[in-house]
């Protein structure tokens, strides 16, 4: 069986069609690019960035500005721009130095008496029960040796008075010449010695009782020895909380210190960034307050673009797409992109925004503010914040 070929001439024409329909698409495809809303610009445009306002933290009178400081003058971050009166607040420093130290020396002896109260305490409560007990014996030994003492009274006393009994009948023998005067003073011999012993006798007994009275005070003391042994857990508690006490004022004289110190500290202003001063207004001798404007400064090498777009040119408009800078001062094109868009119309940021609840409304196309971030500049541009700059942004992509 015989297969039918085309001729060359068909063959051509095929291609000839293919060739032709491809390059009609690419065509009117590019047709379609060019002729499609490619890009939006606008001129209402300027370059920002970030203004440091530098003011007084504290009060104080300046005693020195850097001669270096002036407006338009560029500083490195660090550097020393002024320095107020340190006088104002270095006594007050040092006070507190002295005061953190008193704190510190109070909390050492506040810890050294709960440490002497917890190890005090059970051996003093033992101790005082062991005085009362060796009181308690004692009086118990007065009390033996007053009755003892009491016996010996009551046997002297009895022949105490028997002598006596006998010195005076002997006496009246005496006067009726019955016995001689020898024997009379035999008898008045013992009951003068009679009359001794019991009076020593006596002695001895209210010795004793006597005793016995010191013993029961001494007891009584004891005993109020144990009672305050007992509250040793109140007095170490009272040691601790007067530890707490000591260091609350530590922490209070210790903040106040430390609030003092940066306030000394505040007397040197510094630059927090590196930067380009304006708005220069600190003279020596000038008294400045806290919260004060000094000075500004602006760092050029952190800059952007904001661009004010009408309303109807976002339409097509998306974070990230290519973005032209023309800048007036140079007349350079530098590259950059879309970073973020406005989250109100510029109006609505106004001191007064405007009320479009009356009568009398008239449409106005408001501008939405669009941050462009700059890719990349030439390092011999200045692009300072307030620069006016045209911005125009590719919204094919």
């Amino acid at each position: 069986m015989m297969v039918e070929q085309d001729s060359p001439n068909e063959t051509r024409f095929s291609r000839r069609v293919i060739t032709g329909s491809l390059l009609g698409t690419a065509i009117i495809g590019v047709l379609v690019w060019f002729l499609a809303p490619g890009s939006v610009s606008t001129n209402d445009a300027q370059i920002d960035g970030h203004i440091h306002p530098l003011n007084a933290r504290v009060s104080g009178t300046i005693t020195w500005v850097n001669p270096n400081v002036d407006d338009t003058r560029f500083v490195k971050a660090g550097t020393v721009l002024a320095r107020l009166d340190e006088n104002d607040y270095a006594p007050t420093v040092d006070r507190l130095q002295g005061d953190v130290q008193s704190a510190e020396a109070q909390l050492i002896v506040a810890k050294l008496n709960v440490e002497i109260s917890e190890a005090t305490s059970q051996s003093r409560l033992s101790a005082a029960k062991a005085a009362v007990e060796e009181a308690e014996a004692e009086k118990a030994t007065a009390e033996a040796q007053s009755v003892s003492a009491a016996q010996v009274v009551a046997q002297t006393s009895a022949i105490y008075r028997r002598a006596e009994d006998d010195r005076r009948r002997y006496l009246a023998l005496v006067d009726s010449h019955e016995i001689s005067r020898s024997e009379y003073d035999q008898r008045a011999t013992d009951a003068t010695s009679a009359e001794a012993q019991m009076k020593a006798a006596e002695a001895n007994l209210a010795a004793a009782r006597q005793h016995i009275a010191s013993s029961a005070q001494r007891i009584a003391e004891r005993r109020g020895d144990v009672l305050a042994a007992a509250t040793a857990p109140q007095q170490i508690e009272t040691a601790k909380a007067n530890v707490r006490k000591v260091d609350g004022d530590l922490k209070r004289n210790l903040a106040s210190l430390k609030d003092s110190t940066l306030n000394l500290g505040y007397t040197e202003i510094v630059a927090p960034v590196d930067g380009v001063i304006g708005r220069k207004s600190i003279e020596v001798g000038q008294r400045v307050g806290a919260g004060q404007l000094l000075l500004t400064i602006s760092s050029p090498n952190d800059v952007w673009a904001v661009a004010n777009f009408k309303e109807t040119q976002l339409t097509h408009m998306r974070i990230g797409q290519r973005a032209i800078i023309h800048v007036d001062s140079s007349g350079q094109d530098l590259q950059g992109s879309v970073e973020s868009l406005g989250g109100a119309t510029g109006a609505k940021f106004a001191l007064i925004p405007p009320e479009n609840a009356t009568g009398n409304y008239v449409k106005v196309v408001q501008r939405v503010p669009v941050r462009i971030l700059i890719a990349a500049k030439e390092q011999e541009v200045p692009l300072l914040p307030g620069m006016s700059v045209e911005v125009q942004v590719d919204t094919r992509k």
